[in-house]
């Protein structure tokens, strides 16, 4: 978790998707950007991004502040549970976290790095 509880959040935790309706109410929505040097990937119903550190692979990213320290912390369980691990990266000059898989695996890769895209299609 991190010092000003901001955090980029690619998959569930976006806008209108499941863990979103979970959180909303402790999520401060502040923007939508593109973040190169990720791959994203589909785990069926959930995805998880890679570093690839090359600045063409795109993936989409909303940040968000979580505005109750417990659920920044049940956030946190839930990902960490699940396999991801967290990191903290800049974006627009501030550090903010982000929940990683190590490495890629055999699953469905997204190729616009959207998952309300891809998962809404």
């Amino acid at each position: 978790m991190n010092a000003r509880s901001t955090y980029a959040f690619y998959g569930s935790l976006r806008r209108g998707m499941s863990n979103y309706q979970r959180y909303k109410n402790a999520l401060e929505f502040l923007f939508q950007d593109t973040l190169g040097g990720y791959q994203l990937y589909a785990l069926e119903n959930y995805p998880y991004a890679v570093r690839t550190g090359n600045p063409a692979d795109l993936i989409t990213v909303e940040i968000f502040k979580v505005t109750n320290t417990d659920m920044e912390r049940s956030i946190h369980e839930l990902e960490i549970g699940v396999g991801y691990y967290y990191d903290e990266i800049p974006i627009r000059g501030a550090l903010t976290g982000i929940y990683l898989f190590e490495k890629k695996g055999h699953e469905t890769f997204v190729k616009n790095g959207d998952w309300v895209q891809f998962f809404g299609s």
